[in-house]
């Protein structure tokens, strides 16, 4: 009977063992929203911004929407700030970008957000290609934004419940 209970235990820190590695791959949720362009009014001189949007007002001072018809865009949904913080990346110049998210984690009260760009020149178009994710809320206080390997910005955040983890 022992050696039974004693399997049992094995076997059910073994399944935990397993479903906390699974989760520290995971890293934290996050929904990648498109079919936005940046405001020419948003910080136009510099070649890259990074932001942290926690209401509509300011994400609508930030990026503007075009909608064309059968569009397919994944945009953010109604009433999204109620749950969810934005973070962007927006890169300036003569070429396209591409983004491709590697990682967003949240640890000891900051988020770090890890992506590669791809970029296509266009000598004779300038261009301000956006990265927006939306994430959960949460009560982080700074938000780092790791290019290519390289940390590339880092942004303090005020804490939404109005008071610092």
């Amino acid at each position: 009977m022992k050696f039974q209970a004693c399997i049992q235990l094995i076997a059910c820190l073994l399944a935990s063992l397993i479903a906390a590695a699974a989760d520290a791959d995971k890293g934290e949720k996050f929904d990648s929203h498109d079919g936005y362009f940046v405001s020419n009014k948003f910080e136009p001189e510099k070649p890259s911004s990074f932001v942290v949007i926690q209401d509509k007002e300011t994400f609508d001072k930030v990026f503007g929407s075009a909608f064309v018809m059968k569009d397919k865009h994944h945009r953010l949904p109604d009433g999204a700030f109620e749950t969810k913080t934005v973070i962007a990346a927006i890169k300036r110049g003569h070429a396209v970008c591409e983004f491709k998210v590697q990682n967003v984690t949240v640890n000891n009260g900051t988020v770090t957000l890890s992506y590669n760009v791809t970029t296509t020149p266009h000598p004779s178009a300038s261009f301000a290609c956006p990265l927006i994710l939306s994430i959960a809320k949460g009560d982080f206080r700074s938000v780092q934004f790791i290019e290519d390997g390289k940390v590339v910005g880092t942004i303090q955040v005020k804490p939404v419940s109005g008071k610092q983890p």
